[in-house]
């Protein structure tokens, strides 16, 4: 699979074992992308979606709600592989805390 996004390597290497779309949950996401655009290169501003269908179909949902379920699904799925929060990522948190409630 390839990650077209300029995350950085230690950040896409955290999806690289993820087979699953965040937006409609089926398998063969097509990249990974930057959920509030290119704000943070943190791995908690990053969704795996399909480029098709889910990523063009979320552009046109309400923005703040669809931004907000993909940020939560990103913090989920990295507390379940044990990522550890950095300072930049809590920053981050913070910074766009209104999206976590």
């Amino acid at each position: 699979m390839i990650l077209k996004n300029p995350f950085k390597a230690e950040t896409r290497e955290l999806f690289i074992w993820k087979y699953d779309c965040d937006w409609c949950g089926h398998n063969g996401w097509s990249a990974i992308h930057h959920i509030l655009g290119r704000v943070s290169d943190s791995p908690l501003n990053a969704a795996t979606l399909h480029n098709d269908r889910c990523h063009i179909n979320n552009n046109k949902l309400n923005m703040f709600n669809s931004q907000s379920v993909l940020l939560k699904k990103t913090l989920v799925y990295l507390k379940s592989i044990n990522y550890v929060l950095t300072n930049k990522d809590i920053l981050f948190i913070k910074k766009y805390q209104k999206y976590y409630v």
